[in-house]
């Protein structure tokens, strides 16, 4: 089902608030709730993928796409991106060399969609898409333009590269967590630095996707998990069983999600009608 103003997060089977049940990632996700990063190490470490696509955070806001075949490679990558890490360019290069054949794969929705379509209408020159085991989207309201965003937070805040350690979308504010301490950015000023393409685009939880996952303001130590595929559903719930990670169901939560993705679509709209 397309994205639409009247369905615009798509279809889906279940909705769940998740959170990690394992202490160290808690300390690592402690304000997000860790449950995506668990449900990885379950796969990994149950032998159902062979390897996850994460973007990993090399310095502020920079990122590079690494495959994870460890439980501590993927603690390594845990955290939010804010920029584009533009995996797909090299991700088919490094899946062949290692030889792998179940791979998982996070992203953001418009990366889910391209995935998606490549496990489903592949390509005849390639076997990539066959090797795609699971997608799980992460939602997005857009990514920054890298220097540009830094820039307004240098002028305004005084805070350099060096001292971000994380972003967090909780409500209407950015939560910029610091080295020491953190600062608050509302919503409607960050939008003013977000990558052009991003304005245009509608998904904001990656419907196409086997899982979408994100935060709620009102839970902000979960994690939300938008279960689309039968695939997702039977991998949630043996991790679940295997106690990787608890949850609780509450579909209200729903109602912040659902305003958020409408926003993106009317501002997509918005967008297109200036360029034509």
């Amino acid at each position: 089902m397309p994205i639409t103003p009247d369905n615009p997060i798509g279809t889906f089977r279940k909705v769940y608030l998740a959170q990690t049940t394992d202490e160290k990632i808690k300390r690592l996700r402690a304000s997000s709730g860790g449950a995506v990063t668990s449900l990885l190490c379950y796969l990994v470490e149950k032998g159902l993928s062979d390897g996850v696509v994460v973007a990993k955070r090399t310095k502020g806001f920079e990122g590079e796409a690494i495959v994870a075949c460890t439980r501590e490679k993927i603690l390594k990558a845990a955290g939010s991106r804010w920029n584009i890490v533009p995996f797909t360019t090299r991700l088919k290069r490094v899946i062949e060399e290692r030889g792998l054949r179940r791979v998982a794969i996070v992203g953001l929705p418009c990366q889910a969609q391209f995935l998606t379509q490549m496990r489903y209408l592949p390509l005849l020159e390639t076997d990539f898409g066959e090797r795609i085991f699971l997608v799980v989207s992460l939602f997005c309201i857009g990514t920054f333009a890298h220097e540009v965003f830094l820039s307004f937070l240098n002028s305004k805040y005084r805070v350099r590269a060096s001292q971000i350690r994380d972003l967090q979308l909780l409500g209407d504010k950015f939560v910029v967590k610091l080295e020491e301490g953190q600062i608050t950015v509302d919503v409607k000023e960050a939008l003013t630095y977000l990558q052009s393409g991003c304005l245009l685009c509608t998904d904001y939880t990656g419907v196409l996707a086997d899982i979408s996952a994100g935060s709620v303001s009102q839970f902000p130590s979960y994690t939300l998990l938008l279960i689309r595929s039968a695939l997702g559903e039977k991998l949630v719930k043996e991790a679940i069983d295997e106690n990787y990670i608890v949850v609780i169901e509450e579909p209200e939560v729903l109602t912040e999600v659902r305003k958020k993705a409408l926003e993106k679509i009317m501002r997509a709209s918005k967008y297109a009608a200036q360029l034509l």
